[in-house]
């Protein structure tokens, strides 16, 4: 038996190494400068190496304040996480049975799967300008996140009611629940 791989395995296998190392090769190249002396920057060769940048990371800045941000982006993903979570359950019970307009609320929702998530952001400042209101992280920051999340939480939750039995529902009607 012939255990060797087609030409094309190969090809294949190179096209991915490149594409992987195309997504995160900046990223790579980012973490790898870092460690730069005082004098560099983000370019090679490095002028040094040291944890420079990381002690003047956590040091107070005069432009902004890392342990606020950190407080909010925690707050914005415990915000995002319970309102999506909320809301893909209830929208998951909701597509259970039919209703009038459920397609096309369905494909409301998945279009911003589709629209790339810089367009939506884009969109909220726009529209946020465009109605002359605050721009703030509970706000606008909120709403983006949300329509990123949403999509993907209701697609799990149609998944996991689809697949859900109706005799358990029957069964809780005849101890006593309500629909």
């Amino acid at each position: 038996m012939n255990d060797r791989r087609p030409f094309s395995f190969y090809v294949l296998a190179l096209f991915f190494a490149i594409f992987v190392l195309f997504l995160y090769g900046p990223t790579i190249t980012i973490a790898i400068l870092s460690f730069q002396g005082p004098s560099g920057g983000l370019t090679f060769p490095m002028n040094g190496t040291s944890l420079h940048w990381f002690k003047n990371l956590f040091e107070q800045q005069a432009v902004g304040d890392i342990w606020g941000s950190f407080r909010r982006s925690f707050a914005l993903g415990l915000i995002v996480m319970t309102v999506t979570v909320i809301v893909s359950v209830m929208g998951g019970m909701a597509f259970r049975r039919r209703f009038h307009g459920s397609s096309f609320v369905f494909y409301l929702i998945i279009t911003s799967l589709i629209i790339p998530s810089i367009l939506i952001s884009l969109g909220v400042v726009i529209l946020f300008n465009l109605l002359d209101w605050e721009v703030h992280w509970a706000s606008s920051a909120l709403g983006s996140q949300l329509s990123w999340t949403l999509p993907f939480g209701l697609l799990i939750m149609f998944a996991v009611f689809n697949r859900f039995d109706a005799r358990f529902e029957e069964a809780v009607r005849d101890l006593g629940a309500s629909h």
